[in-house]
C-alpha cells in the first residue's frame, strides 16, 4: 500500500481487514495510540499501567478481529467508542460511583507557561475534573481534551446529541462552579 499517510482511516481498516496489512495497522496505530492512552488514563483515574493494558487489548483486538468494524461508519468514533466500553466496564467491575477519594491528577497539555495562575487554576482544575461524575467527566475529556465533535462524540457515547449537550453543559457548568474564584485573575 503506497502512501499510507493519505489514506483514510476506513480505508486503512479495510486494508486490514482484507489483507492483515501490517502497514496499515501501524498507520492506524501510529494516528491513535496516543490519543487513546490518554483519554484511556484521564478516564480511568491516571492509572497508567491499565491504560497500557486496556491500548494492548484494543489493538490486539483489532488485528484479530477487524470484521468488528462496520467499514460504511467512520473509526474515529469507532475506536474511541470501544475506548470508552472498556473504560465504563472498568467502572461497572470496581463500582466507581464516587470519585473524589481518587488520586487526583490529570495529564494537561503544556501548552501553558510558567505562570503560577495558570499552574494552579490548572491543578484546580484537574481537581475539579476528577471530582465530576463518569458521564460529565467522559464527554468533558472527549470534546476538550480528545477534540471530538459533538455529533463524534453523540456516536462514541450512543446518545442523541442532545444527551451530549446537556451533559456538557452540565459538566461546564459545574467546573464553572467550582473554579470561580478564577474568574477575576
Amino acid at each position: 500500500m503506497k502512501n499510507l499517510k493519505s489514506k483514510s482511516d476506513e480505508d486503512l481498516m479495510l486494508a486490514i481487514r482484507k489483507r492483515k496489512s501490517e502497514e496499515a495497522f501501524n498507520e492506524l496505530y501510529a494516528r491513535y495510540s496516543h490519543r487513546l492512552l490518554l483519554f484511556m488514563y484521564k478516564m480511568l483515574n491516571q492509572d497508567e499501567n491499565k491504560a497500557q493494558d486496556f491500548l494492548h487489548d484494543i489493538f490486539l483486538q483489532l488485528i484479530k478481529r477487524p470484521d468488528q468494524f462496520n467499514p460504511e461508519k467512520k473509526f474515529k468514533p469507532w475506536i474511541f467508542t470501544v475506548a470508552a466500553n472498556k473504560c465504563r466496564n472498568e467502572y461497572r467491575l470496581k463500582k466507581l460511583n464516587d470519585l473524589s477519594g481518587m488520586e487526583n491528577h490529570l495529564y494537561i497539555n503544556e501548552r501553558s507557561t510558567n505562570n503560577i495562575d495558570h499552574a494552579l487554576f490548572a491543578n484546580e482544575l484537574k481537581i475539579a475534573l476528577n471530582e465530576l461524575i463518569p458521564i460529565y467527566k467522559e464527554v468533558f475529556i472527549l470534546r476538550y481534551d480528545d477534540g471530538l465533535s459533538l455529533k463524534e462524540i453523540a456516536a462514541v457515547l450512543d446518545c442523541p446529541l442532545g444527551t451530549i449537550k446537556s451533559r456538557l453543559h452540565s459538566a461546564t457548568k459545574l467546573l464553572s462552579d467550582k473554579l470561580i474564584h478564577f474568574q477575576n485573575h
